[in-house]
């Protein structure tokens, strides 16, 4: 591709109190080999440096977009992605959170996927799992093909939500807001489901998700299973999915762990069951 017939990619990046890691965050974004790019980071009402870190970004280089929302929305940054993908000027839109890192060639790889396959709307990759200090611990894996997607919906997320990229051509808001946490799983779910738009995995990890103490996934674990298990019963009573026994059985499995651990011991064990039952 040449600069003139190059489409331009949004990287929507929401952002509370991020400070830690998100100037490792932009410069994994700058850094990438594909630049036709603007950042577009949406500052949701911190009370850290997370002000002044964008701010020198943009200074320095101006595909850096800042932008402000006074009071924190919560919902996990689907709505500040809401606000801040409403300002996309890209032909492609992706997503990235404050705490992860993108590989240097991830946006050049799903342009050229989406460029070149054009019945999909959504491409999202395998993930790199990295610690507070940016060291490797592993990696999650995701089926590819659309079908296989669609089939691991109600065992878990089939989608790394910070690793995705899609066509800029909705009518709505990505994220629909019902449940008290996971509404990405549930909208994305949707968007297959309603919009009948197709998806697709690339199999190589083209993003870092990073686990540390301040994951929002990672706190208050037994209530955020309830909205897990409220989304994937929704799936089944109101949209007629068919989930595989054997997926029930997995769920069921963890759901049993769940409500039989003192807190402060199931992240370690909920980690440790997905990689045993491969969920």
């Amino acid at each position: 591709m040449t600069p003139s017939n190059a489409p331009l990619v949004s990287v929507i990046m929401p952002v509370y109190n991020g400070e830690r890691f998100l100037a490792e965050a932009i410069e994994s974004v700058l850094n990438q080999s594909y630049p036709y790019l603007e950042l577009l980071v949406l500052d949701n009402g911190s009370s850290d440096r997370t002000a002044q870190i964008v701010t020198s970004y943009a200074q320095k280089d101006s595909r850096v977009r800042p932008l402000y929302e006074p009071e924190p929305f919560g919902y996990g940054g689907e709505l500040a992605s809401n606000v801040a993908a409403r300002h996309a000027k890209g032909t492609f839109i992706a997503k990235l959170d404050a705490d992860d890192l993108a590989k240097s060639d991830r946006f050049a790889k799903q342009v050229a996927f989406l460029t070149e396959n054009p019945d999909i709307f959504l491409v999202g990759s395998n993930v790199e799992l990295i610690n507070e200090r940016g060291l490797v611990t592993g990696q999650r894996k995701y089926p590819t093909a659309h079908q296989a997607i669609r089939d691991e919906f109600y065992l878990r997320f089939p989608i790394a939500n910070p690793s995705i990229m899609y066509r800029n051509a909705l009518t709505d808001d990505l994220y629909k807001i019902r449940f008290p946490h996971f509404n990405d799983y549930y909208s994305l779910f949707l968007l297959m489901h309603q919009e009948k738009k197709r998806f697709y995995n690339l199999s190589e990890s083209l993003t870092a998700y990073r686990i540390h103490t301040r994951n929002t996934v990672f706190t208050n674990l037994r209530v955020k299973w309830k909205s897990n298990m409220a989304i994937k019963r929704a799936f089944v009573e109101e949209f007629g999915y068919a989930a595989p026994w054997k997926h029930r059985t997995k769920v069921a499995a963890i759901t049993l762990f769940i409500n039989s651990l003192p807190e402060r011991f199931l992240i370690a064990i909920m980690n440790q069951t997905r990689r045993i039952i491969n969920a």
